[in-house]
């Protein structure tokens, strides 16, 4: 795998017409760097267009004005090297296929001229998110945990050299998100692609990043970036018993709640 890129959002902004005379300004001024194999994550109160941002950052929606480029080149669409994990899981596998071939679709036409090879290759993804005995399964034949390990295990084999992660915990209950969190820091670890995750959770936000961006309501805009500090690997019993991770949970949830205009 390749190691991660770079991705620079240039004074974004986003309007909807919404089939009226006046526009409603979703995003305003949005300048962000992510660094190569950095763990950044956004959050920000309900309806501030998260997800919104993360398309635009993707290519799959066109921004109003400014910018976003990926290792300095132009984002005019979804780039190659980029991998989109999507919150609702059950929409992203394909039905039809088993949990084996639909992680092989990320890699079908890419050189892998047979299907053992594509097998082969496919498998190892699965053992690592622990799903290869169900390799022949169907995704309506698996818990909603494990629908989306499939979708990690399928966003990994295209190799992607930066993961955008639509609030893909949120769906599950809370023991699985515990576990998911566990495995896409330590794959994370593992390979450095550069991840860039929206939530509403602001436990997930603190607990897997290096950095955390606000938005403020909408039109949103980016009030503060926040250094986590916090030591790797983390750990889900003794991360959330830090005295930083207390500090940072409080101010953020303060910040959502009641916004204010100062930076940690």
């Amino acid at each position: 795998m390749q190691d991660g890129c770079t991705l620079a959002l240039d004074g974004v902004t986003k309007s909807f017409s919404q089939g009226r005379p006046e526009e409603m300004m979703a995003l305003a001024d949005i300048s962000l760097d992510v660094a190569a194999g950095e763990f950044l994550t956004v959050v920000g109160p309900s309806g501030c267009g998260k997800s919104t941002f993360l398309q635009i950052a993707a290519g799959l929606m066109e921004a109003t004005g400014g910018a976003v480029a990926l290792d300095g080149r132009p984002v005019d669409g979804p780039p190659g090297g980029l991998v989109y994990l999507f919150q609702q899981y059950t929409r992203s596998l394909l039905p039809w296929r088993t949990v084996i071939r639909n992680v092989e679709f990320a890699v079908e036409g890419r050189g892998r001229a047979s299907r053992r090879e594509r097998r082969e290759f496919c498998m190892e993804f699965l053992e690592m998110v622990g799903l290869a005995d169900f390799a022949d399964r169907y995704p309506w034949q698996l818990s909603g945990g494990m629908q989306q390990r499939v979708a990690i295990a399928r966003a990994l084999a295209a190799e992607p050299r930066i993961l955008l992660l639509d609030e893909p915990f949120s769906s599950v209950d809370a023991l699985t998100r515990m576990e998911l969190h566990d495995m896409i820091l330590k794959l994370w670890e593992d390979r450095r692609f550069t991840a860039l995750l929206v939530t509403h959770d602001v436990d997930e936000a603190v607990m897997l990043s290096d950095r955390i961006a606000v938005l403020s309501s909408r039109p949103s805009r980016i009030v503060e970036t926040i250094e986590t500090g916090l030591p790797r690997p983390r750990d889900r019993i003794t991360t959330p018993e830090l005295p930083r991770f207390l500090e940072l949970r409080h101010y953020l949830l303060e910040s959502l709640t009641k916004p204010k205009d100062h930076a940690a």
